[in-house]
């Protein structure tokens, strides 16, 4: 038996919804509530739900448009495909072009036209650790006295971290590249040990900016580029890789004259 299509609800515009008219949308449905509400409205990237059934997605659809907010409903099908990304380690800035490195040290010259997307963000990890402790423990009994018991615990420790991750597309998207800055050899590129690794990937943002003019921007590199000093952060990975999708999805169904 086939899997049942699965269906997103996006963004029409660049601008996102406000908490207000999304907890007046969220009262048609038992099941979200207004904390739900300020979540996605803080966390809201263009793709407001996925990986939902036709009727659902469009009852959310709805919703939205009664508050005023433009919103599309598409089949999960239907949404632009990423490819996997390639890890860079080094890369080298010029007029010409974004010089990029493979694992081998050879080079590749992408002329800055050809820079189709860039993408920033500092991404949520939360990481979920686990621990199991055992113990004799002895306990007393009216019938049989003092008695050893083994005693097992376990605990769960949360811990969540934020990693600064830029991302690039090539062309018509079919290469994706990555930059983890903690990872980064920045000495490469710029030898300011006096530097800290948030100056220096913001640095790189706003010179990548400067030189791919013709590159579409999410909503953080939008920020660096404007002079902010604090890389905006998303809830994961995927929060960042959506923000991604829907950039691409919009720039292919907006109007030609919108583009111009």
């Amino acid at each position: 038996m086939s899997n049942p299509r699965q269906f997103a609800v996006l963004q029409k515009e660049l601008r996102s919804p406000s908490a207000d008219q999304l907890k007046r949308a969220f009262r048609s449905f038992s099941n979200l509530t207004d904390a739900d509400a300020v979540r996605l409205a803080v966390g809201a990237h263009g793709i407001l739900m996925r990986h939902e059934s036709h009727d659902a997605a469009r009852a959310f659809q709805q919703a939205l448009q009664a508050e005023g907010v433009p919103a599309a409903l598409v089949s999960e099908d239907d949404l632009p495909q990423l490819p996997e990304p390639k890890m860079l380690n080094r890369l080298e800035l010029s007029s010409a072009g974004l010089g990029v490195f493979d694992v081998l040290g050879r080079p590749t010259l992408i002329p800055w036209p050809e820079v189709s997307l860039l993408a920033a963000g500092a991404v949520g990890d939360i990481e979920v650790n686990r621990t199991r402790t055992e113990r004799t423990e002895l306990r007393f009994s009216p019938v049989f006295g003092v008695w050893p018991k083994q005693v097992t615990e376990s605990r769960r420790k949360v811990s969540s971290d934020s990693h600064l991750l830029l991302e690039m597309l090539v062309g018509d998207g079919a290469t994706r590249y990555q930059i983890e800055a903690a990872r980064f050899p920045f000495k490469l590129l710029l030898d300011r040990p006096e530097l800290s690794t948030t100056e220096k990937f913001i640095w790189l943002v706003r010179e990548l900016c400067a030189n791919a003019t013709s590159a579409t921007l999410n909503g953080g590199v939008r920020w660096l580029r404007a002079g902010h000093n604090r890389v905006p952060g998303y809830f994961n990975r995927q929060a960042l890789t959506d923000e991604i999708v829907w950039l691409l999805w919009f720039e292919q169904t907006r109007p030609r004259s919108a583009k111009a």
